[in-house]
Formats: C-alpha cells, structure tokens, sequence
C-alpha cells in the first residue's frame, strides 16, 4: 500500500462500492425530496400502516437502505485503505479516522443543520446519520491497537446483541440518561436556554457497522476475487433468511413486532416495518442482505448503465450536503412560484420555514428528484475530478 492513503485508495477503488453508493444517494433524494410534499409536518411517521396510505409507505420504506449502507461502507473505505495494522500492540491510534469523525460531527450540527433549517435560530439540533458515522469512525480510530478479529466479534455483538436493552430506559441520573441516548435510546435532551439535541440515530449499531464493514473492507484486501462472489452472495441470503425468520417468530430483532391479518398486502408491509431508530438486528438484516448480493452480483463487472452512480458514490458525503441544500432551495422557489408571498415563510415556526399550506400530491416527488439529480451530476462530475487531483488536503476528509 502507499504511504498516501488518498493516493491508494484513489488506484485501488473497487467500483461495486462507488455504484452501490451512488444508489443510495440516488434513494436519499428520494427520501428527502418526500419531505416537502403534503405540506409541512402533514405526515409524522410514514411507517404508521393505519395512517398512511401504501405508496408513501413504500416510498419511505425502500430509502430504508441508505442509512445502514453509507455507515457499513464508511468502514469498508477504511479497511480498504489500511488504517492501522492487523495485530494488537503494534497498530498506531487512527488520527485519520479520529479527526475525519470529528469533522463529521462538527458538519451535522453546522452545516447539515443549516441545509434543513436555514436558520440560526432554530431550536433543535439533530443527531443524525452523519454524527453517527462520526462517532463511529472516533470508535473505530481509537480501537486501532485491538486486533481485527476481535474488533470484527464486538461488531457483530453490538449489531446483533443491542436488542436485548430496547427495555432499558433509564432516566437518571443525568449523565446516565444521556449516555444511553447517544448509545441506544433516541432521546430529547436539553443544553441550554431553548436549545435541545435529538438523537434521531444513536449509535450502538452504527458503530458494530462500521467496524464490520472495517473487516469486510480487509477481508477484500486478502481475498481472492474468484471466490469473492459465492461468498458474498452466500451472506446476503443467510441475512435475508435470517430477517425472515425473526419477523416470522417475532422473538427477538425489533421493540415492535409485527402483527398480521388477513390482507397480504398489509401482512408484507407489516413484516417489512422494522425500527430504524436505532438501527434493531432486523433493520440491518433487511437491508444488508439485498446490498451484499448486489455487491456479488457486481464483484466482476459493474453493468455500464451504472457509471452515472459510480460518479456520484465516489462523492458521497460532498453530495449528501449539496442535496439538502438544493432541496431547499427548490421548495422554497415552488412555494414563491405558486403564489405563497414571502411573507408567510417563517424559519421558526417549521423546520423548513415554508408555510403550512404548501405542499404538492406524493407522485409530484419524483420529478422534483429528477430534477435535483440532473442539476447535482455535473457537480458530482467536478467535485470528483477536484478531489482526484487533490488539490485540496481538507478532500481527503470530505
């Protein structure tokens, strides 16, 4: 490997992971386009299966996928790269890994927060997906001097085991309260005056994912890609038999179990309602499985119709900011464009700032995602040629 990890990881890219995270950029769009149709705080969980109707369920549902995937792949880039050594004693504390955590962390509650608010006012900051990648790339960079194997069987054991807490709900004393937010209860907590943090994502799995997909990022290193594809396809449908049988059981593998009736329809939308917030065993089972048989049916040979996505996953985090921001702004210039005065956007009294009676009909979204990602390509394209001629040091992070 060489001495840059940039350097390295730039002739040694292993293309089914640029293209699988370009589809899930291309899912988050979607995800976050939905959250201006229907008018502000219209839907507050379109999971509810008595409340919503099926298309915004199914629409909610398959952007499922990103979240669990960008955070096993923000390990995989590490592994990938070789950050530290393999066995205990010798490997050095990851700074790489530490400080691009920290940078991450700074984003959410910055620069993310002002992509969704576009306010300096606005009460609730939002401890989401990218903090929780931080935090658990800060885990992951200060568990560089524990061996592989093990960091690999604590993965898995924080993935599959957090379960067994969801009835652990301590509410004093204080610090305890708020150390079980961030590790597995999502919590409100105060600061100070009107200011509160939200831990919409805490991070007990998010961390067994990144360090699983540190492995998985190593076991790539080593193994030889004839046999690469049974074995990841061998995975992906343990998974998904395993996500199966927990649902079907209702056992273990979620706080909320699913209840079944007489309508097929409902019995799959209820199979497939599973937690997010914290990422339960079935969650990442479910989405997991489906990721890793794409990465085995691509371990070869990436289809040609997928080198748009390979652009865009090769700048993920330089579109998950830019795409916010542009949402934004495109829903703002709706509202004005269909005759909302500006006088009636108030940035403290929704999280957007656009007035209740804005909204437009669910199919509406996909439009507005095919516009957002035809102005965010030619960026993607430039940003990527940017950090490829590294210009600029701070790209290494970003």
């Amino acid at each position: 490997m060489a001495a840059d990890p940039q350097q390295a990881s730039t002739r040694s890219r292993v293309e089914a992971f640029d293209v699988l995270r370009g589809l899930v950029v291309v899912l988050m769009t979607i995800d976050h386009a939905r959250e201006y149709s229907n008018g502000p705080g219209s839907v507050t969980d379109p999971m509810q299966l008595d409340q919503v109707e099926p298309l915004l369920f199914w629409m909610r549902w398959v952007t499922h996928f990103c979240a669990p995937v960008f955070t096993l792949l923000a390990g995989v880039s590490s592994g990938l790269q070789g950050h530290g050594a393999s066995t205990a004693g010798t490997a050095p504390w990851s700074w790489h890994l530490i400080t691009r955590g920290l940078i991450l962390v700074l984003l959410e509650f910055t620069v993310v927060h002002l992509a969704w608010t576009f306010s300096l006012v606005w009460p609730m900051r939002y401890a989401q997906v990218i903090w929780g990648i931080g935090m658990s790339l800060i885990v992951l960079g200060c568990l560089q001097r524990v061996p592989v194997t093990a960091r690999l069987a604590l993965g898995v054991l924080l993935v599959a085991g957090h379960n067994a807490l969801d009835g652990w709900h301590p509410t004093s004393p204080t610090w305890l309260h708020w150390s079980w937010a961030v590790l597995h209860d999502r919590q409100v907590m105060p600061l100070w005056g009107d200011i509160v943090v939200r831990t919409s994502y805490p991070i007990m799995p998010m961390i067994g994912l990144v360090l699983l997909g540190d492995a998985l990022g190593r076991w790539y290193r080593v193994r030889a890609h004839v046999t690469r594809p049974r074995v990841l396809a061998g995975a992906g449908v343990l998974m998904l038999s395993l996500f199966v049988l927990l649902r079907a059981t209702n056992v273990y593998g979620d706080p909320h179990v699913a209840v079944y009736s007489d309508s097929a329809l409902h019995t799959v939308m209820a199979a497939l309602n599973v937690t997010k917030y914290p990422m339960s065993l079935s969650f990442v089972l479910m989405t997991l499985g489906p990721a890793f048989l794409l990465l085995a049916a691509w371990d070869a040979k990436v289809p040609r119709w997928t080198a748009p996505l390979a652009t865009m996953g090769q700048v993920p985090m330089f579109l998950y900011v830019a795409h916010l921001y542009l949402l934004h702004v495109l829903a703002l210039l709706w509202a004005m464009a269909s005759g909302l005065a500006w006088s009636t956007f108030d940035f403290r009294a929704t999280i957007t700032g656009l007035p209740n009676t804005f909204g437009f009909p669910l199919w509406q979204t996909f439009p507005f995602v095919v516009v957002t990602l035809l102005l965010l390509y030619p960026a993607a394209v430039w940003y990527a040629r940017v950090r490829a001629a590294r210009r600029y040091r701070i790209t290494r992070y970003l």
